[in-house]
């Protein structure tokens, strides 16, 4: 037995839900998307194209700092609106059209 795993044995009769995984990889992959778009946009805002220093300077830092606070808030808003007015994401904005095809592949198999 392992302290930190528990019974080894509770773990064979255990099954793995494909959907579950599904899901999981498909929020991973949306939220590594967003995570790019983040870098991406407040990399080209706040860092000079002129790397001198290998660490950012404090106004670099402050920049990126708000930045991603305003992405993160920006991404807030827009989702309780979607959610308040009944919205669906996958009519409106083109990236949700991944994961709404990878949602019904997943449905049919």
């Amino acid at each position: 037995m392992s302290m930190f795993i528990g019974n080894l044995g509770q773990y064979g009769v255990m099954e793995v839900d494909q959907r579950k995984i599904q899901l999981a990889q498909i929020q991973f992959e949306a939220q590594a998307s967003t995570f790019n778009k983040i870098l991406s946009s407040c990399q080209t805002k706040c860092i000079k194209h002129e790397y001198a220093e290998g660490d950012l300077h404090t106004g670099e830092q402050s920049c990126i700092d708000r930045c991603v606070s305003k992405y993160v808030k920006a991404n807030l808003l827009v989702g309780e609106e979607f959610t308040k007015n009944g919205l669906n994401p996958y009519n409106i904005m083109p990236d949700y059209e991944k994961v709404k095809t990878m949602i019904k592949q997943g449905g049919s198999e």
